[in-house]
């Protein structure tokens, strides 16, 4: 067998063998939420403008926390001077469930602005994945998109780190083989929209088609040998 075709069908026996990994609250995940702003530019004191890692505030500061279903997936384009309420970057409040807060209704902290411009009006979001450990394969990645700082967390170890104010970039880094028990996405939003964060993993059904594909090519290229 040519060192080609060897690489093909190791590739797709690779690829297809991670398929098997139970990952479903990764791709199907439920999160618990906890929020904080700020009008003066100081949480419980402490400035957290460039500060989206860990430890967070102090949840006795925080002015909302909920259970959020789905995917990590908030975009709001707007521009700097244009509006940036948490109803444009939670914008499926049915995903939402679970809502307390001593001081705003569900609807009023949706009507909330998340950051305006300058640096004394920010927030700070903490997402938890919620669900029992589940098992990682080796070399999986995880992408953090996000406008302003992001930081992400699994099993209590830094994953990826961009605390500070920031336009869209994406950081990528690689999540713990094995059993994931934790997983932490710090965010916080200032200086006004855009307000950007997307968490992203790679699908089972994406590494199903590349192994499928890898595996259909090897064989085409033995029976052509063959034939030869």
């Amino acid at each position: 067998m040519s060192r080609i075709k060897k690489y093909l069908l190791a590739g797709a026996v690779a690829a297809l063998g991670l398929t098997g990994i139970a990952q479903a609250d990764i791709y199907n995940p439920t999160w618990s939420v906890t929020v904080w702003t700020t009008t003066n530019g100081t949480i419980g004191g402490g400035d957290f403008i460039n500060a989206a890692a860990s430890p967070a505030p102090s949840p006795s500061d925080a002015i909302a926390s909920f259970t959020y279903s789905g995917p990590l997936n908030f975009d709001n384009s707007n521009g700097q001077n244009q509006s940036n309420f948490f109803s444009e970057f939670f914008t499926t409040p049915s995903n939402i469930s679970g809502y307390s807060s001593s001081t705003y209704s569900q609807a009023a902290f949706l009507g909330l602005t998340m950051s305006s411009s300058g640096t004394s009006n920010y927030s700070y979001l903490q997402f938890s994945l919620e669900g029992p450990p589940t098992t990682i394969a080796s070399g999986t990645n995880v992408t953090i998109t996000h406008d302003d700082g992001a930081s992400s967390y699994a099993n209590n170890t830094t994953v990826t780190s961009s605390p500070g104010e920031t336009s869209a970039v994406s950081d990528t880094g690689m999540l713990p083989t094995g059993a994931l028990s934790s997983f932490v996405v710090d965010y916080v939003e200032a200086n006004g929209a855009p307000s950007v964060l997307k968490v992203d993993v790679p699908e089972p059904g994406s590494l199903l088609l590349l192994g499928t594909g890898l595996l259909a090519l090897g064989l085409v290229l033995r029976r052509r040998q063959k034939l030869l």
